[in-house]
């Protein structure tokens, strides 16, 4: 629990507030306990005084009752003289004298105040001097009011200082996190370290530089598998499409035979449109002057190769299709489509599939099995799949790599039951639909 509050505690505190209370609190107990110590200074500094001041007030009193001079009474404003010749039975001395010794000091409460008392024998008479603690109240009052005022500004003074050097210690920190923030992927990175010369800064620098070689690493032997998978598999994709080609040409086969080199053909072409696909996702910047590509015509051979999917299936099919020219290589917006309806006709049996192409969006709806509860947010991840679906779980997380590559935003709707609707935005000022508008009404 301890572990987890400190956890909880460390996310929500900044490193900078971190640094500011850290301070502060030195601040404030160091003053806390200068107060303190100056009190209980300043208390028995206090005392000392003015119980030298009664010694030298008694030694006046006692040169005066040798002399005859009469000292009983009042004594100034704030204190009173007694002299008693039995003092454990004089009725007008004050009960909290009675018991004092011969030249002894004592702070004392009588009638609700505090008295700093003394007697000095002279002789069988005692001499005993009262002085009222008056002024040690505002006194105390005071210093309590200078100790606040002295804590507030060294609170403040402890604040700017802790700013200033929040600010200090936090610099290389940012200069850090504005360097891992220019950070590319896979590019030439120069080394972070090199800009620091702090032993310390320089140790976390250091540790970035071989986690983001270990980063490039990766991604390297990646990107260079893809592309030699793809480079190799171009080949014999291109020498099994011409063969299927010429066999598709050759007069003595008969239909059936032909339907089945048909098939090898189509698979041989979305085989080729998938590589391109994985040398696009493989390239670090998208190449310039990138050839348009029309996504309503491409939809074209999607639907054409989905055709009998959907017929197994009894689908009903609806097409909203305008012109939309997008910058990508035809086969990458094959493989989004593709996936896209290939998706939908999955999972979809004597239903609607309604497929729009746009220049502000692409929508695939379906009027089939729909998505459990909680499986909405995982349908992009890689190798996902519900229990009862089939595929790899690569479909959709290809669409989705291929989205954030250009930047399009992807939503998904379902309804277990009723449907699920797919929507990648191409214009970023359009919004999603809502979701009266995504799923079809059951």
């Amino acid at each position: 629990m301890i572990r987890r509050w400190r956890r909880t505690l460390s996310a929500a505190l900044g490193l900078r507030t971190r640094v500011l209370i850290g301070m502060l609190s030195i601040a404030f107990t160091a003053c806390i306990g200068f107060a303190l110590a100056i009190y209980a200074f300043v208390g028995i500094l206090q005392d000392e005084l003015q119980f030298d001041t009664l010694d030298r007030e008694l030694a006046s009193l006692v040169l005066d009752y040798k002399h005859g001079v009469p000292i009983s009474g009042r004594r100034g404003q704030t204190g009173w003289v007694y002299v008693s010749h039995a003092p454990a039975h004089d009725p007008t001395l004050p009960p909290v004298l009675r018991h004092m010794g011969n030249n002894q000091y004592a702070v004392v409460s009588y009638h609700d105040r505090q008295y700093y008392t003394a007697r000095r024998d002279v002789g069988d008479t005692s001499i005993y001097m009262m002085v009222k603690v008056q002024d040690v109240k505002e006194f105390e009052e005071r210093l309590a009011t200078l100790g606040w005022a002295t804590l507030s500004v060294v609170i403040v003074l402890a604040l700017l200082i802790g700013i200033g050097f929040s600010y200090l210690i936090l610099r290389p920190v940012r200069r850090l996190a504005e360097r891992l923030s220019t950070y590319q992927p896979g590019s030439s990175n120069p080394p972070i370290a090199a800009d620091y010369g702090d032993r310390d800064m320089r140790d976390i620098a250091e540790s970035f530089d071989e986690l983001i070689g270990r980063f490039d690493a990766a991604i390297a032997r990646e990107k260079a598998f893809t592309e030699d998978a793809s480079h190799e598999l171009r080949t014999p994709l291109a020498v099994a499409l011409n063969a299927s080609e010429l066999l598709g040409d050759m007069p003595e086969l008969d239909q059936r035979a032909r339907n089945r080199v048909e098939r090898v053909r189509h698979a041989c072409e979305r085989m080729q449109r998938l590589v391109t696909a994985l040398l696009f996702l493989a390239r670090d910047q998208p190449r310039e002057n990138e050839t348009l590509s029309d996504a309503a015509v491409v939809l074209d051979d999607v639907l054409v190769y989905q055709r009998d999917a959907m017929a197994a299936n009894r689908i009903e099919l609806s097409v909203v299709a305008r012109s939309t020219p997008l910058s990508l290589p035809e086969g990458v917006i094959y493989s989004v489509l593709h996936n896209l309806i290939d998706n939908a006709v999955r999972h979809t049996e004597d239903g609607w599939l309604t497929v729009e192409v746009t220049p502000e969006r692409i929508c695939v709806t379906d009027t089939g099995c729909g998505l459990p509860a909680g499986a909405l947010t995982h349908i992009f991840e890689r190798q996902y799949r519900t229990a009862d679906s089939p595929g790899l779980g690569i479909g959709l997380y290809l669409v989705s790599r291929i989205c954030d590559r250009q930047g399009w935003s992807i939503h998904a709707a379902s309804e277990l039951g009723v449907g699920t609707r797919i929507e990648i935005l191409l214009d970023p000022g359009v919004a999603p639909r809502t979701q009266t508008e995504v799923l079809p009404s059951s």
